[in-house]
């Protein structure tokens, strides 16, 4: 991606930051600076921006624990740095994002817009990185959780009931840590945190229907507290944490991915709870049974949500990208990034762009592979 270094005098134009004249994301002031407007970028291209990329820890006590748990937050941002140290992941390198790299101004109210993301069973925070890459070049900040015990090198919550609370436990704690940066960090106080896109990947499924806000069933969640679905059945402590709920009152839009809504949880109607937009996005092969979309999207009522199906995709093709044989990994991540990017700067942002709104209501099309569905 080649960046347009976005300065604020005229004396910066000869860099290639867009005038006036020839981008509309630019507007010349009254005192001849020139100022941004990033609802302006293509949703369906790279922002102006290289990415920056951090992990910072953090320690929270999770709903029905009495010990605290630790974990880590990977972080992508924007930068005008041209190069940098590359970013490592728990597993792989990723060369377009640099390490600990200086932050862009904000450009949104002096602020940064901010995507949580949750990734799937036995992934990493970086599983989902083109996505975190792209939001970030447009001027977002994301995070994501490491959800420890349920990552590649380590599975050993993933069979318990706390496994189920930790999950949305870290999202939400990913959130707090933004809010609670000292004041020496150079995003302290920078990331609009009231108002959050959530996404995730697989399991991040449900991580993202539990921070949305879906109610827990009580029947469901006592069948699943006293059968094999955990180790071990649930303490009364875990077991109300459940019904209590896990929404977090931040998240404004929410998009699960590869991953539908477990209603071995959430019971036929947890889904009300959620009082938001909802993107679900679905590949036609994934794990081989394209038709289980369709019947658990006749499940749905009563809230706001579209379904893009991508012809094609597989359950990679939103996250690590491989080539399902079907779909390459290229092109499933634009369809994925572009849609993300549209219902996120319409929900978060109030874009009303007519090419971002038209994007959303299927009037202007991003690929022949998508089907969208819209809950009326």
């Amino acid at each position: 991606m080649t960046p347009r270094l976005l300065l604020f005098a005229v004396a910066a134009l000869a860099t290639g930051c867009p005038t006036a004249n020839d981008d509309d994301s630019a507007v010349a002031n009254d005192d001849d600076s020139v100022a941004v407007d990033p609802l302006g970028f293509a949703v369906d291209e790279p922002g102006p921006f290289h990415v920056g990329w951090r992990q910072l820890p953090t320690t929270y006590t999770p709903a029905g624990a009495t010990e605290a748990r630790s974990t880590d937050v990977a972080v992508w941002y924007p930068t005008e740095d041209l190069t940098g140290e590359p970013a490592t992941y728990l597993l792989g390198i990723d060369q377009d994002a640099f390490v600990d790299a200086s932050l862009a101004p904000p450009l949104y109210d002096g602020r940064y817009p901010v995507m949580v993301y949750s990734h799937g069973s036995q992934g990493w925070a970086g599983t989902s990185n083109d996505l975190s890459r792209w939001f970030a070049s447009h001027g977002w900040v994301v995070v994501a959780p490491q959800h420890y015990g349920n990552t590649f090198t380590d599975n050993s919550r993933a069979g318990t009931a706390a496994h189920y609370l930790e999950r949305p436990g870290d999202v939400s704690a990913a959130l707090d840590l933004l809010e609670a940066l000292p004041g020496s960090d150079p995003l302290a106080g920078l990331a609009s945190t009231d108002r959050v896109l959530l996404t995730g990947h697989s399991r991040g499924a449900y991580s993202v229907w539990s921070v949305a806000g879906a109610t827990y069933d009580a029947t469901a969640v006592a069948s699943a507290c006293d059968t094999p679905d955990f180790d071990a059945p649930c303490t009364d402590a875990e077991e109300a944490a459940f019904l209590a709920g896990l929404g977090d009152e931040r998240i404004a839009a929410s998009i699960p991915m590869a991953g539908g809504i477990r209603r071995q949880f959430f019971g036929p109607t947890g889904h009300r709870g959620v009082s938001h937009p909802v993107l679900w996005m679905t590949g036609s092969e994934d794990e081989g049974t394209p038709g289980s979309h369709l019947a658990q999207w006749g499940e749905f009522d009563d809230i706001d949500l579209r379904w893009v199906d991508v012809d094609g995709g597989c359950h990679q093709t939103f996250a690590l990208g491989t080539p399902c044989g079907t779909l390459s990994a290229e092109e499933g991540w634009r369809i994925v990034d572009t849609w993300a990017l549209a219902f996120g700067r319409a929900h978060v942002l109030g874009d009303d762009d007519a090419t971002t709104l038209g994007i959303l209501d299927g009037t202007v099309e991003v690929s022949e592979r998508v089907t969208l569905r819209i809950l009326e």
